[in-house]
């Protein structure tokens, strides 16, 4: 048994073996005894690592894309734009700068969005949301490099912390933390040429009257002077809305009838309360009711909004009370009653 090892189990086995009082002795002719020597089992181990289970999750992969392969459009709004990227189903909601954005499609991986009427020019950041209001990631927000690698280290050494604490302690102090950053989509408010040409005629003509033209109404012209600066925007004039030969049609002339007339086309302009005043926009219309009768005594265009400290300010431009920037705040003011809007197409 010499050479047997620390941990090794012997068992003998002894045949003829007799016991006799006492003693005991092997028969003669019997085989002798047999040793089997078994080795003790190697003690083994099962460690299970924590299935992960990753949930779909959306992520921008483009910028906001016009027809025209531009980020960009006009102040009006109604420009069809896409955004591309992955798992982008779950897309609900869309937001330009503070303005809501129609979701007019969205597929796995292609969101078409309709882009709203803007108040200023230049570019606001695009956001996409989810059904539960969470912002869609834009690729590249990983880490400062852009680099997934950094997400993936700090991934593994989540994983190792679950399985061993000090191994997964170790794998994450080696680990350099990275930089957050906020990439984002942005997209361009351009001028509308439509819109120019409507502020340039009203600002080449609040004072110097185009009489030639368009003659003038004495102590009432400012529908007629509204009505001019639309036809400059693009309007054609039809049977409800026209001015022929020095012969005004109602709406042409009257701010009241002006009012309905709007009020029954809602392909060129929609109604905005004085609560709405942050949807106005330049070219807009604005209209004043001076003794809150119902009736609308006062229409101008809008020259200019300015988003303040204060609230949103809003400036027109007008006839009868020549003005080129009035202050609507100053005029209700100065004269009281209420204000209404319409936001032209």
């Amino acid at each position: 048994m010499a050479g047997l090892t620390a941990g090794t189990t012997v068992v003998a086995i002894v045949t003829g073996l007799v016991i006799d009082g006492g003693a005991f002795s092997a028969e003669a002719g019997l085989p002798a005894a047999t040793a089997q020597v078994t080795s003790a089992p190697t003690p083994t181990a099962t460690i299970s690592m924590p299935t992960v289970i990753t949930p779909a999750v959306p992520i921008i992969r483009s910028t906001v894309l016009a027809a025209d392969g531009a980020p960009a459009g006009p102040v009006t709004g109604g420009t069809l734009v896409t955004v591309t990227g992955t798992d982008l189903e779950a897309v609900t909601s869309a937001s330009f700068g503070a303005q809501p954005a129609q979701v007019v499609s969205v597929t796995a991986d292609t969101v078409t969005l309709q882009t709203p009427a803007a108040t200023d020019l230049g570019a606001v950041p695009v956001t996409l949301f989810t059904g539960t209001g969470e912002p869609v990631q834009v690729a590249g927000g990983i880490s400062a490099s852009g680099d997934p690698a950094a997400s993936s280290s700090a991934a593994t050494a989540a994983l190792a912390q679950a399985v061993e604490p000090a191994i997964g302690a170790s794998i994450a102090a080696a680990t350099p933390a990275a930089e957050p950053t906020t990439p984002s989509l942005t997209f361009t408010y351009l001028p509308d040429p439509r819109i120019t040409a409507q502020i340039d005629y009203a600002l080449a003509h609040w004072q110097d009257y185009n009489t030639e033209v368009y003659g003038s109404i004495a102590g009432n012209d400012c529908v007629n002077f509204t009505s001019q600066s639309l036809i400059a925007r693009g309007w054609t004039m039809d049977a409800e809305w026209s001015f022929s030969a020095g012969q005004y049609s109602a709406a042409w002339a009257s701010s009241t009838v002006f009012a309905a007339y709007l009020s029954a086309h809602p392909e060129r302009a929609t109604p905005l309360t004085a609560a709405q005043r942050s949807e106005v926009k330049v070219g807009d219309i604005v209209q004043f009711d001076w003794d809150d009768s119902g009736d609308k005594d006062h229409t101008g265009i809008v020259t200019r909004v300015e988003n303040t400290a204060s609230g949103v300010q809003v400036y027109y431009a007008g006839h009868t009370n020549n003005t080129d920037y009035r202050s609507v705040d100053e005029s209700l003011a100065l004269a009281g009653g209420s204000v209404s809007y319409w936001s032209v197409v």
